[in-house]
């Protein structure tokens, strides 16, 4: 007789520690890109802005690709979805190395490692937090994690890998290396103890959710967010070389940025059981202009430049780590992988505006002070868009008991508003 696994048993946290492996694998290998503009943009004799195509489509491929890959995981699970992610990330990276063109390189690094990271970022949340009641938001932020323990880990590692064997010679190791991360995360992503959603759930569930007030508010602050975020991650490293400090000093910036983003994931995930999720995700979108006025002040200051890294991490990274819960909480576990789906999208949009925008400023301006001007204005529109969250339910009927208290968010005492408010 088949054994019954039961949500939050054992096999739940080999799920969401198999997410934070493949999370912190793909990340410090996706991140690592800035480590290897330069070699880029004198081989191929680019522009800041042409190179940043690279990253930009790639970005905005792996979060529009959850708009499908969600509500499949829904009905057939996240196992198979890795599985194809093995082939594309590793193809992708591993033919990535051979390219001749520019163009060449963003068609296939974009295709490859795009839709690779894709095929499992939405549906292996969603397995973790089916798999889990009582834990899913600790299980949530050890999947998630992952993402800032890429940066914080393998950057280095990475930078170090470019710099001695050349980045044709790294993405070929790291595409043999992301292929054997994805099977293994594939192997050990048990399906949740729930039964399987049909796809017309998946699309009923995003239906609804497009038709709420609060889904708007959260796609827009996370495009405009999106927008300004990315252009760190492509330039900040180039910047610090410009200011004249040394290439694995400027890579640490990295580094810095993923252990804030460890912190905003872990500090803010249990002050979230106490303050409320929907407040604490304001707050990590008021921390983000105030690290780019860090950075607009900074110049060659390398104490202030790891400032605005961690400052960045922390408020990025809490939001990361919140806004799944948040989700779950506001519009329910049913079909939840096609909402999810669609919220992603709008992170993959402003990854493709913000660093091919931000590289043409740059190229243009021989300057960064445009564009990190552009990216305070615009992660403060974010905080404008999503500043009316901060106590919902507070003077209207009461909300639905989702909204209110504790159905869908785990332990008894995470909130998506504080306690008193409502």
């Amino acid at each position: 007789m088949a054994q019954t696994h039961k949500i939050d048993s054992g096999r739940g946290w080999v799920v969401a520690f198999g997410g934070c492996l493949i999370n912190t694998w793909t990340f410090g290998v996706f991140y690592a890109f800035a480590t290897a503009l330069e070699q880029m943009v004198e081989e191929f004799n680019a522009s800041l802005s042409g190179i940043a195509a690279f990253f930009a489509v790639t970005t905005f491929l792996f979060f529009a690709t959850g708009i499908v890959a969600g509500p499949l995981a829904d009905r057939f699970g996240a196992r198979r979805l890795i599985t194809v992610g093995a082939v594309l990330m590793g193809g992708g990276l591993w033919l990535t190395a051979q390219v001749d063109s520019l163009f060449a390189g963003i068609l296939i690094y974009g295709l490859g490692v795009g839709l690779g990271i894709g095929s499992y970022l939405v549906p292996l949340s969603v397995a973790t937090g089916a798999w889990f009641e009582k834990h899913r938001t600790l299980a949530l932020g050890i999947n998630t994690v992952g993402i800032g323990l890429g940066t914080l880990i393998l950057v280095p590692v990475a930078e170090w890998l470019i710099r001695t064997a050349g980045w044709r010679n790294a993405f070929e190791l790291m595409g043999i290396g992301s292929a054997i991360v994805y099977l293994l995360v594939a192997v050990t992503s048990f399906r949740p103890p729930t039964p399987p959603a049909p796809l017309s759930v998946s699309i009923s569930a995003a239906r609804k959710a497009l038709q709420r007030s609060q889904f708007w508010r959260l796609y827009v602050a996370g495009f405009l967010m999106s927008v300004a975020l990315f252009i760190p991650f492509v330039f900040l490293v180039q910047y610090a070389k410009e200011q004249g400090i040394a290439s694995s000093t400027a890579a640490f910036l990295i580094t810095s940025l993923g252990l804030g983003s460890v912190l905003g994931r872990l500090g803010l995930g249990v002050l979230g059981m106490r303050l409320g999720v929907l407040p604490l995700i304001i707050m990590c979108f008021a921390i983000q202009p105030i690290a780019y006025v860090v950075w607009l002040i900074a110049g060659a200051n390398y104490p202030l430049l790891l400032l605005f890294a961690a400052l960045l991490g922390v408020g990025y990274g809490g939001f990361v780590a919140l806004s799944p819960v948040a989700m779950a909480g506001i519009f329910g576990l049913e079909g939840l992988g096609g909402v999810l789906g669609i919220q992603y999208t709008s992170a993959g949009v402003g990854a493709l505006i913000g660093p091919i925008a931000a590289g043409a400023i740059i190229d243009a301006t021989g300057s960064y002070t445009v564009a990190i001007v552009g990216a305070i204005f615009v992660s403060f529109a974010a905080v404008l868009s999503v500043m009316p969250m901060w106590r919902l339910g507070s003077g209207t009927p009461p909300p639905p008991p989702a909204l209110q208290t504790r159905s869908y968010l785990s332990e008894p005492t995470v909130w998506l508003v504080s306690p008193s408010s409502g």
